[in-house]
């Protein structure tokens, strides 16, 4: 059977041993499982570089190479381009996976100063996009970045985002309505601020709680302050091992997107997580969260008005109920990882 390895550098190395991160886990991790259940063999990890053998998983004091082909993720040093070739000439077929369009950053998300050249000029989005296109395939996750490379790269397959479901415990809906937002505000770029011309009114109004979870110590500009909110309890952002504890506080979820390129690019993730977790939710237009909400998985708001109207329902803990278990089997049925091991396949080797 084939051999895959998934190489990415999207790795928490605060916690021993290093954890994947948010990316890694869901385009590297989660897929490794399922192919290894076709018979595959699959290895994921960091990357480490060699002149003689390109890109490989660092290994103790080495490196595991000689897969039939490798995936990577987010690798932006220089020497990469230069791995590609070498890897080709050894038979391996080189892929590199992308779910963020780096191009579409904005000052305000910390990822825009990190990945800058000017900030390190060995290792950024420069040398990421000159790899993207010397690669041999790019798996994305979205159909705008499925446009926006297939008139830029030779081979351009789309693989949409799928959830582990099992690890989510849905919720019970009873109860007064907690509203809630997952994630590390230093990587938005307005979209919180969107909240502010409807949600402080409205969380006076009818008393409801707001939750934020991800919080980041040491964000000057929390979600309360983005939001307009006076008062907002918090959930300290975690580990992917611990991650789906981060839905288990609120009841009504919401995604704020303004409609910018990055944020067309993004998946419906965050949607599914939700939905995965037994909580119905709002979300912004986008193109992606417009294709969710066809499948019959959240509802969708451009307005203050609108945000406000479907939030009012589903103060209404039978209406949150109803929405919640119904959108849980769809999200089980249609964007459960079981299952998807033969697209992946198909992704690397067809």
């Amino acid at each position: 059977m084939p051999g895959v390895a998934f190489v990415t550098t999207d790795f928490n190395n605060n916690i021993q041993p290093p954890e994947p991160n948010g990316c890694a886990w869901y385009r590297m991790v989660l897929p490794a499982r399922q192919l290894e259940e076709l018979g595959w063999e699959t290895v994921v990890g960091q990357p480490r570089l060699a002149t003689d053998y390109g890109v490989g998983v660092a290994y103790k004091d080495g490196m595991l190479t000689g897969y039939d082909a490798t995936v990577t993720k987010l690798i932006m040093h220089k020497a990469f381009p230069d791995m590609i070739p070498i890897m080709r000439a050894r038979g391996e077929r080189v892929i590199v996976d992308v779910d963020d369009f780096h191009y579409g950053l904005e000052p305000t998300n910390i990822a825009y100063h990190v990945t800058h050249p000017h900030t390190d000029f060995d290792c950024n989005r420069m040398w990421y996009e000159i790899g993207i296109r010397a690669a041999d395939r790019v798996i994305v996750s979205t159909e705008f970045l499925a446009d926006h490379y297939s008139r830029r790269v030779r081979d351009v397959c789309l693989v949409r985002n799928s959830i582990d479901v099992d690890r989510y415990t849905p919720m019970v809906q009873n109860g007064e309505a907690v509203f809630g937002w997952v994630g590390g505000t230093l990587w938005r770029s307005g979209d919180i601020e969107l909240l502010r011309d409807w949600l402080p009114g409205f969380s006076k109004d009818h008393g409801v709680r707001v939750h934020h979870a991800g919080h980041i110590s040491g964000d000057g500009k929390h979600f309360g302050v983005r939001a307009g909110l006076k008062k907002v309890s918090t959930q300290n952002m975690t580990s992917i091992r611990e991650y789906p504890k981060l839905f288990t506080e609120f009841n009504v979820g919401l995604v704020p997107l303004t409609m910018n390129p990055f944020n067309e690019a993004k998946s419906f993730l965050k949607g599914l997580e939700y939905a995965a977790s037994g909580i119905p939710f709002i979300a912004s237009p986008t193109r992606e969260y417009e294709l969710l909400h066809e499948a019959g998985v959240g509802r969708l708001a451009e307005t203050p008005d609108e945000w406000r109207d479907h939030a009012t329902e589903l103060l209404n803990p039978d209406v949150r109920a109803g929405e919640a278990n119904r959108q849980r089997l769809i999200v089980e049925s249609l964007f459960n990882i079981k299952g998807k091991g033969n697209e992946w396949a198909t992704a690397i080797l067809g």
